[in-house]
């Protein structure tokens, strides 16, 4: 063997044993040039074959394969992906059993192709039973105020009166009734396109765009973007480690489950108000006969409400989860170009790269967030009109009035903010070139940083809604001028409020 040789073989354990009966046993245990596959080489010398006997063992390292990409990998996959993909096969965006490697069985292609319409039946179901029913008291005209009945009686015995009549022209008095003004009158829910036709046409376009684009992507954008951000990630920097990510991302799944729940909670605080029940489908008279029926309706509602914030759910992280991966991949280049460990060149591929994962995320990711966030904002507008107009002093009512309206101002900030990080931690990489540019780097000549400042400045690495550029301060000015607007109609008695607070 070459003293000098430049590879330099993994250690290997020997071990002979020499018994009384010429038995001679070799072992042999190596690793693969990943450091993830265990091979054991066993010898034997057999004296009726008069020869040397090998058994090759090929096993996986448990727990200690020294390629923590590969394991962070699975980890992920494990976590975060899984769970995302039973996500989407839950809304029918993808097939059930599309991870399995066997040709799927006929009755599952068919399951397949009924379950999605079975979704769109539920979806147009909680469509029309919202209209229906008017679903939420989002009426800022009736639902605000307290409702009082008046009854109206009709005595049987004849007034008396001393002047001469003609009995015989007298009408027969009607019997004795009550009359509930409230329910006499027709309940037909107010501006049913602009609380419930608009947000829902919103709802169902983002549906159908959310089902083209994973059907025909299967999420592939979202994964490959994972695996070059755990290819970059490093170990040993705390800021962007493949642990941290993937903690991340479980917390935004479990933001995400727990803001579903609360929404639904929402859903049923507004229907236990009413005791699960509507004038227009049940009569009040009889609540005991529709009991059953009343019920029933109730739980496919919320089923109906869940497979539609599930729908919510998946597109919210599906964005949120590009815009996160987008902030890692930024963050270790532009680390490496500070540390000044990254060739000038590989820098600006990779950013280019960076670049294409933006402009992805700006694609059909960003129109199903934008329709979204006109569903949000609409929603959350409504909800604090109802709150500052509201004059039922019940705390339930209260509780409701206010709960609606944090449920869908979270998530639209949710969104907003994290588009808003991709653009603030990308416009960091023209405060780092122009420390380049004063302070040199590495062996790179003025040009070629010339070259690299006016290769920033071309790159666009802003995250958009709407076409636009979304900044963490226009974001801060809107909400600004926004309380600033409400406090001067609040003072000026514009808007008036039967609240105490608000008075």
């Amino acid at each position: 063997m070459n003293k000098h040789s430049n590879t330099s073989p993994k250690p290997a354990a020997f071990s002979i044993a020499n018994s009384y009966h010429n038995y001679i046993n070799q072992s042999m245990n190596n690793e693969d040039d990943f450091g993830c596959i265990k091979v054991e080489v066993r010898r034997k010398f057999s004296h009726v074959l008069s020869n040397w006997l090998e058994l090759h063992k090929i096993s996986d390292l448990d727990n200690s394969c020294p390629n923590q990409t590969t394991l962070s990998l699975m980890r992920c996959k494990k976590q975060i992906i899984h769970p995302f993909r039973s996500l989407l096969c839950l809304i029918g965006w993808r097939p059930f059993g599309a991870d399995s490697l066997k040709r799927s069985s006929i009755l599952l292609r068919i399951f397949n192709i009924i379950y999605p319409i079975f979704i769109l039946i539920l979806l147009l179901f909680n469509y029309t039973y919202e209209i229906i029913v008017c679903q939420g008291k989002l009426n800022v005209v009736t639902d605000t105020k307290t409702t009082t009945t008046t009854t109206s009686t009709t005595s049987l015995s004849p007034s008396q009166n001393h002047t001469l009549l003609n009995w015989s022209s007298l009408i027969p008095p009607k019997p004795f009734h009550k009359i509930n003004v409230t329910d006499a009158e027709t309940l037909v829910c107010g501006h049913i396109f602009t609380t419930y036709i608009l947000p829902d046409l919103l709802h169902f376009i983002a549906f159908i765009i959310g089902f083209i684009y994973f059907r025909t992507t299967e999420g592939e954008p979202m994964y490959s973007l994972m695996e070059k951000v755990f290819i970059h990630a490093d170990q040993n920097m705390r800021q962007f480690s493949p642990n941290r990510v993937i903690r991340r991302l479980k917390i935004f799944l479990l933001i995400g489950i727990v803001w579903v729940l609360a929404s639904v909670a929402t859903h049923a605080l507004s229907n236990a108000m009413n005791d699960f029940t509507h004038p227009l489908i049940f009569d009040t008279q009889n609540n005991l006969k529709g009991k059953s029926v009343r019920y029933s309706l109730f739980i496919l509602d919320i089923v109906c409400l869940l497979i539609s914030n599930c729908i919510h759910l998946t597109i919210v992280i599906n964005f949120v989860t590009h815009c996160e991966m987008v902030v890692f991949y930024s963050k270790s280049i532009r680390t490496r170009l500070e540390e000044k460990s990254i060739h000038l060149l590989e820098a600006m591929k990779q950013i280019l790269d960076l670049g294409q994962s933006i402009s992805q995320l700006n694609s059909l990711v960003s129109r199903m967030m934008s329709i979204l966030i006109v569903y949000y904002l609409e929603r959350t507008i409504l909800g604090i009109i109802l709150l500052m107009a509201n004059e039922i002093k019940e705390p339930i009512m209260y509780a409701y009035r206010a709960l609606y309206p944090m449920v869908w101002f979270s998530i639209l900030l949710f969104c907003l903010g994290e588009a808003a990080r991709v653009t603030s931690k990308c416009d960091k990489f023209h405060r780092v070139s122009l420390g380049m540019r004063v302070y040199g780097y590495h062996a790179a000549s003025y040009a070629d940083l010339d070259g690299f400042l006016l290769f920033l400045s071309k790159a666009e690495l802003r995250a958009k809604l709407f076409g636009l550029t979304v900044r963490p301060g226009k974001i801060i000015f809107i909400l600004v001028t926004t309380m600033i607007i409400c406090v001067i109609l609040l003072q000026t008695n514009i808007i008036k409020s039967s609240n105490f607070f608000l008075q």
